[in-house]
């Protein structure tokens, strides 16, 4: 599956989730609403119906009996009330409780007996129609109240729904993880097949090799000008492939890892020296990685190598520093750049110089992760090549 395909259909379970998610709250967000709309249609019948009851109270009891009757009114609705007041037109008459900005107010038409009290002749009350107050009556915050419960079913929504997108995202997570281990397990097969073979075929050749170099070298000895010229063109091509089946069997069987705390910075500047032309190290002090020195020694030079090999006269630049929980070392050239996929430059038998054998990287990355660290490749701006070389941090 190529990888573009793969990430799409990642994708679509994040986005389900996040659908399902944003529905959720929008189902919670009206349900609450609606709730919210139900107490209040209750919360004013129920003050209604009290008020109606407030207002015979006071008719019936007369003026000289209005605190008293507002305060057993009061005592026996208090789940539903948590304050009473009778305003009348110059003012409250009388009051019990706690009463707020959100108080109900009521129209309350009282018996002639209630005309004389505060001056009482509101709007509406005329002969044997009695007087005009005003009820004030605050509910109580039970009162018909489900805003808690409006509020629990939103929070509760938002965290499932939080929760549902957080699940798709670990899950994804885990099939893209589980996925890179197989492609790995995939390619490290390839690797060891293609490195098995190698390594047989090294094998084979090892010894007829050596008898084409032994024999060439008796030919040099006393061999007329014309034949020692052929002959040694022969042993040259002879050392040159040795060369590359030693390095053939070195990526086949690269030696193991013997880690140890050293300096990445000194190590790297030590290398740099024996670099052919100008080679610049960079970094902020001292770099501690935990990895084989010797590995890491041919890490480096390999890598030095290819940049001179694409940059000859130009200067190479080696950053060295701490990154998160890894030693990195970066070798910069401007070379004319990478010429094929920077994974596809990590395969055996991959090269694009003439004379290359292309287990060099192959090689590199080996040894890189027979350390634990990785080593990559990368464009660099404004033209050449990034050669990139993590390993694990050592202690200081």
């Amino acid at each position: 599956m190529r990888a573009p395909s793969l990430r799409l259909l990642l994708a679509v379970p994040v986005i389900a989730a996040a659908v399902l998610g944003v529905a959720l709250v929008w189902l919670a967000a009206v349900a609450a609403h609606t709730l919210r709309e139900r107490d209040d249609a209750v919360r004013q019948g129920v003050l209604l119906r009290l008020g109606h009851e407030l207002e015979t109270d006071l008719r019936e009891a007369g003026p000289d009996e209005a605190a008293a009757t507002l305060d057993r009114f009061l005592a026996a609705h208090a789940e539903a009330l948590a304050g009473v007041e009778l305003v009348g037109p110059q003012g409250v008459i009388a009051g019990k409780g706690t009463l707020g900005p959100t108080a109900s107010e009521q129209p309350a038409m009282l018996g002639p007996r209630w005309r004389p009290a505060g001056g009482m002749m509101g709007r509406g009350a005329g002969p044997g129609r009695g007087t005009l107050g005003t009820l004030r009556l605050q509910p109580a915050k039970a009162l018909g109240a489900s805003d808690r419960l409006a509020s629990v079913m939103m929070a509760g929504a938002s965290v499932a729904a939080v929760g549902l997108v957080a699940f798709a995202l670990f899950g994804v997570a885990g099939l893209a993880q589980r996925q890179r281990l197989v492609t790995a397990e995939a390619e490290r097969r390839r690797l060891e097949v293609v490195a098995l073979a190698g390594a047989g075929l090294a094998h084979r050749l090892r010894n007829p090799l050596a008898g084409i170099k032994g024999t060439t070298q008796l030919l040099l000895e006393g061999a007329a000008r014309p034949t020692e010229a052929r002959a040694r063109r022969i042993l040259e091509a002879s050392e040159r492939i040795e060369v590359l089946l030693g390095r053939l069997l070195a990526f086949a069987r690269p030696p193991e890892a013997s880690p140890e705390t050293l300096d990445l910075v000194a190590l790297t500047e030590r290398v740099a020296g024996r670099t052919p032309g100008v080679v610049r190290v960079s970094s902020r002090g001292a770099v501690p990685a935990w990895a084989d020195g010797e590995h890491v020694e041919s890490i480096l030079e390999e890598l030095l190598g290819n940049a001179r090999a694409f940059d000859p006269e130009g200067e190479l630049e080696v950053e060295v520093r701490r990154e998160g929980r890894v030693a990195v070392a970066e070798v910069r050239d401007r070379g004319l750049g990478l010429a094929v996929h920077p994974e596809r430059a990590f395969d055996p038998y991959v090269t694009t110089r003439p004379e290359g054998a292309g287990l060099g990287l192959a090689i590199v990355r080996a040894l890189a992760n027979a350390n634990g660290g990785d080593a990559t490749l990368a464009a660099r701006a404004g033209g050449g090549c990034v050669a990139r070389l993590e390993l694990p941090p050592g202690k200081g």
